[in-house]
């Protein structure tokens, strides 16, 4: 019986790998698995992190917030009752106003 999905090709990379499995590996062709984990965790390289599109009902909630500071209607506007949430909102629309409000990512000059 064949399995369902395959762990060659570009999907394998996108999946979360078992611990255990990649140490028994690492094991059997004579690597060190410490040597391994010391690697992995001192590895901080990644690309910067932007933030995402809020949606046109955040934008608008969050631009009439900023405007007449209703907290309350802020958090009707956004449907929510939870704070964080509304908080969340404020972060986000603020960080990608900050970004200019790119809808796609720029080129690297």
């Amino acid at each position: 019986m064949a399995a369902k999905g395959s762990s060659s090709g570009k999907n394998f990379w996108t999946k979360m790998l078992s611990a255990q499995k990649v140490k028994r590996i690492l094991e059997k062709r004579g690597l060190d698995p410490e040597s391994f984990r010391k690697n992995y965790e001192s590895d901080t390289n990644r690309g910067p992190r932007r933030a995402s599109r809020p949606s046109d009902k955040e934008v608008n909630s969050v631009e009439a917030f900023l405007k007449t500071g209703d907290y309350p209607g802020l958090m009707t506007s956004l449907g929510t009752k939870s704070r964080p949430k509304a908080d969340a909102a404020i972060r986000r629309v603020v960080a990608w106003k900050g970004q200019g409000g790119v809808k796609k990512r720029r080129r690297k000059s």
